[in-house]
C-alpha cells in the first residue's frame, strides 16, 4: 500500500517514519484561507507542498536514490486515509510507551542504557523539540495500529498451503501427443469461393504497411584492412611496444604475429576508410540515382537485399542500426530515391543505400495476395482438422472407449516450465488438472498450431514438504492481508471525500 516505505526502507526509519509523519500529520492553527494552505485533504488531515517536497527530500537523503513527487505524493495521502481512520477509531498510544520505545532507541544508549545528551543531540540535528517528536510517533504509532488492524483477520489452514505448493510447484508427470496441423493438409479443399470468403473475413490481416527493397555499397575497415600489405618492420615495431611485467612477460614474436599483424591491418583499413569516405559522399551525390559509379571508380560490390519487402517493424525487430533504419526509411531515400550519405553502422563500416523499389501502404486485394492467402487458409483449416482429431482421442481416453494412442515417453513438467510454454488458457487447464483414484487426468493444449494431448499421472509433491508448507502459508497469509489492506483502504477512500486545495504539486522537473 505505502510503496515508498517498502521500497526506501533503511535503519533510518524512525527519521522516515516518525519525524516525516510529524510534519505531514502536525495540523494546527493558521490564519489562511481555507483551502489555500493543502494540495489535498482528508477528513482533517492536510497534505502541503511542503510536506512532499519534506519527505521526498529525507527519503533521497536517506535511501539514496531519485523518488519521483508524484509517488511521494500518492503515498501521503493514503497515510492520510490511514491517519483519519485511527483519529475517528481513537486509536492513540499511552505517552509511557513511546517514552519507552525512545528511551530503549540503540541510537540513544550506551552499553544499554539511555543517554539523553545523544536524545537531545539527535533533536538538536534534527531541529525539532521533544513534543513534536513524541507527537510524531503517537501518530505513527496510532497509523499502524490502524494498518494492523485493516490487516488482520486471516488464518491459513495446512490444506490451503498444501493447494498452493500443489498448483505452483508440484512437478505433473506427463505423456504427450501431438496432433501435427500439417498431416491433415491433403484434407483441406481449396477453391477461390473459399479463399475469397477467408480473405474477407480477414481483410485487416492483408493491409501491408510501407516496404522498401534496397541495394547498397560498403566501407568496411576491415575488409579494406586485410588487402594492405604489413612488412616486417611494421610488425617488429608493433612488437617491440608491447609492455612487459615481471609477472607478465613478453611472448614470443610468432606466438603473436598474427595479432598483431591483423591490428596493423585495421588500422590501415580505417584510414583508407576515412579518406575513401569523402569520394563515396561525393559520388553519392553527384550521381544520385545510382550506386554503379562507386562501384566502377572505388571497385566497391552493390549488395541488393530485394527478394523480401522489408518493412520499418521488421529493419527494427532485425537489429538494424537506428542511424540506417532513419536513412532507409526517410524522405530522400524512400520518397526521392536518391542515394544516402554514407552512414555509420559501427565496427568500422559505412553504408551507401539506395532504394530499388517502394511498396506503398494499402490494402491488399485479393489477385495481389492470392498465394498468402491460400498458404494462410489451409493452415487454419489443417488446424481446425488436427484440433477436430485431438477432441475425439480426448473424447475416448475420457469415456474409456479403447483408443491405440502412441503416448510419448514419461517426464516430469513443472509449473515454471508449463507457464513459459503455454497460453494462459491452456496453462490454466493444465495446472487444473488433476488425477482421481489413481486415473490419469487428460486436458487439451489447443492454442498453438500443433495441438497436444496432454495425460497428466501424477502429481509429485516436493520431498521437502515439511520444509514448504510453512512458507506457503506465509506467502498467502502475506497476499490476504495486502489484499484485506487493500480492500479496507478502498472503504476508507469511499468514505472520506479527497477534497482538493489551492496549492498544486509541481512535477515539471520530473517530465
Amino acid at each position: 500500500m505505502f510503496h515508498i516505505v517498502e521500497k526506501y526502507r533503511t535503519p533510518a526509519q524512525i527519521i522516515l517514519g516518525v519525524i516525516c509523519l510529524s510534519f505531514v500529520f502536525a495540523g494546527g492553527y493558521t490564519l489562511a484561507v481555507p483551502g489555500t494552505d493543502y494540495i489535498s485533504k482528508v477528513g482533517d488531515i492536510k497534505i502541503k507542498v511542503n510536506d512532499v517536497n519534506d519527505f521526498q527530500r529525507r527519503i533521497q537523503n536517506a535511501s539514496g536514490n531519485p523518488v519521483s513527487k508524484k509517488l511521494v505524493y500518492d503515498s501521503l495521502v493514503d497515510q492520510a486515509y490511514v491517519q483519519q481512520g485511527a483519529n475517528d477509531m481513537n486509536i492513540t498510544v499511552p505517552i509511557d510507551q513511546i517514552k519507552q520505545v525512545i528511551a530503549s532507541d540503540p541510537s540513544f544508549q550506551e552499553n544499554g542504557k539511555f543517554v539523553e545528551a545523544k536524545y537531545r543531540a539527535f533533536l538538536q540535528q534534527a531541529g525539532m523539540s521533544e513534543d513534536a517528536l513524541i507527537d510524531g510517533m503517537r501518530k505513527q504509532y496510532a497509523m499502524q495500529s490502524m494498518l494492523n488492524l485493516m490487516k488482520a483477520g486471516n488464518v491459513v489452514s495446512d490444506a490451503q498451503a498444501k493447494q498452493m505448493v500443489n498448483l505452483l510447484q508440484a512437478a505433473r508427470e506427463v505423456q504427450t501427443l501431438t496432433f501435427p496441423a500439417a498431416n491433415f493438409t491433403h484434407q483441406v479443399v481449396v477453391d477461390d469461393n473459399k479463399l475469397k470468403a477467408y480473405y474477407e473475413a480477414n481483410k485487416k490481416k492483408y493491409y501491408l504497411p510501407q516496404a522498401v527493397k534496397y541495394e547498397y555499397v560498403q566501407l568496411s575497415a576491415m575488409e579494406l584492412g586485410a588487402k594492405e600489405s604489413v612488412s616486417e618492420a611494421e610488425i617488429q615495431e608493433a612488437y617491440n611496444q608491447i609492455p612487459t611485467t615481471a609477472s607478465a612477460p613478453k611472448p614470443a614474436l610468432e606466438n603473436v604475429r598474427t595479432q598483431l599483424t591483423q591490428e596493423i591491418q585495421a588500422r590501415k583499413g580505417a584510414a583508407v576508410v576515412a579518406k575513401l569516405k569523402e569520394n563515396v559522399s561525393d559520388l553519392a551525390f553527384n550521381n544520385p540515382k545510382t550506386l554503379q559509379p562507386i562501384k566502377d571508380k572505388l571497385g566497391l560490390t552493390i549488395q541488393k537485399i530485394d527478394q523480401v519487402w522489408l518493412t520499418r517493424d521488421m529493419a527494427n525487430n532485425s537489429g538494424m542500426p537506428k542511424a540506417l533504419q532513419d536513412a532507409l526509411f526517410g524522405n530522400d531515400v524512400l520518397v526521392k530515391r536518391y542515394n544516402s550519405e554514407p552512414i555509420d553502422i559501427g565496427n568500422g563500416n559505412y553504408w551507401v543505400v539506395r532504394a530499388i523499389d517502394v511498396r506503398k501502404e494499402h490494402q491488399a486485394s485479393f489477385t495481389e495476395i492470392k498465394a498468402q492467402v491460400q498458404q494462410d487458409y489451409v493452415a487454419a483449416e489443417s488446424k481446425k482438422l488436427a484440433l477436430a482429431a485431438a477432441k475425439q482421442a480426448l473424447n475416448n481416453v475420457s469415456t474409456n472407449v479403447n483408443a491405440s494412442l502412441s503416448w510419448s515417453q514419461t517426464a516430469d513438467l513443472t509449473p515454471q516450465q508449463a507457464v513459459a510454454m503455454m497460453s494462459k488458457t491452456d496453462f490454466q487447464s493444465w495446472i487444473k488438472a488433476k488425477p482421481v483414484s489413481g486415473k490419469p487426468a487428460y486436458i487439451l493444449l489447443s492454442d498453438q498450431q500443433n495441438p497436444v494431448l496432454v495425460k497428466v499421472n501424477a502429481i509429485k509433491q516436493p520431498q521437502d514438504m515439511a520444509n514448504v508448507l510453512p512458507q506457503a502459508k506465509q506467502v498467502i497469509s502475506q497476499n490476504l492481508a495486502q489484499n484485506l489492506a487493500t480492500s479496507n483502504l478502498a472503504w476508507l477512500k469511499s468514505r472520506y471525500k479527497l477534497k482538493q486545495g489551492a496549492q498544486k504539486l509541481d512535477t515539471a522537473d520530473e517530465q
